[in-house]
């Protein structure tokens, strides 16, 4: 069993699998998938302005590029249909306004976690100049103890928000810009 793990658990087979996987030629990774019919494109429950592709394209899509590193370029083939002109515009468009809405929401959490680090390591270096103050101008051991415990407390929480939540949101954000900018091609 140990054996099995190391032979399927390291960097080589799984740089072996994705070249594979995904056709790799240079530097650009292939995703094929294979509709029966125009249904299986186009949500029929959705029309006008607010036409949509349906929801299995995303995640299926979304469940190939998650194995690629965020710096590949991919191209989407979509085969087994036969449509025109129009229509291939018009499923290029819903597919980059999808992810263009979804870079939005992704920004958006970027800049909402970085400005929470920000508040709270302000925060944090704030009650510490407060606490340095009151130990050496004050004997309110009650101050002290409050600014000691927020300081140390807004401090933490700022430093752990960025070690980890940053970059989950930074890494979410540079996930689908790849998608944003993925090629479709039809065959």
């Amino acid at each position: 069993m140990k054996n099995k793990i190391k032979d399927y658990s390291n960097d080589n087979y799984m740089d072996d699998y994705i070249k594979k996987e995904f056709d790799i030629k240079n530097g650009t990774a292939n995703i094929y998938i294979f509709l029966n019919n125009n249904d299986e494109l186009i949500d029929s429950r959705t029309r006008g302005v607010q036409t949509e592709l349906v929801n299995s394209i995303y995640e299926y899509f979304e469940s190939k590029s998650s194995m690629l590193e965020n710096d590949v370029k991919i191209t989407f083939h979509i085969n087994g249909l036969d449509i025109n002109e129009e229509d291939k515009l018009l499923v290029k468009n819903l597919f980059r306004e999808h992810y263009s809405i979804e870079l939005y929401k992704a920004q958006k959490e970027y800049k909402s976690t970085r400005n929470k680090i920000i508040k709270l390591i302000c925060l944090g270096f704030s009650c510490f100049l407060l606490y340095v103050i009151f130990f050496f101008n004050s004997n309110f051991d009650f101050f002290l103890e409050v600014f000691g415990f927020i300081f140390s407390f807004a401090l933490w929480e700022g430093f752990d928000a960025m070690i980890y939540s940053l970059s989950e949101a930074e890494d979410n954000r540079e996930a689908v810009t790849q998608n944003l900018l993925t090629d479709i091609v039809f065959e």
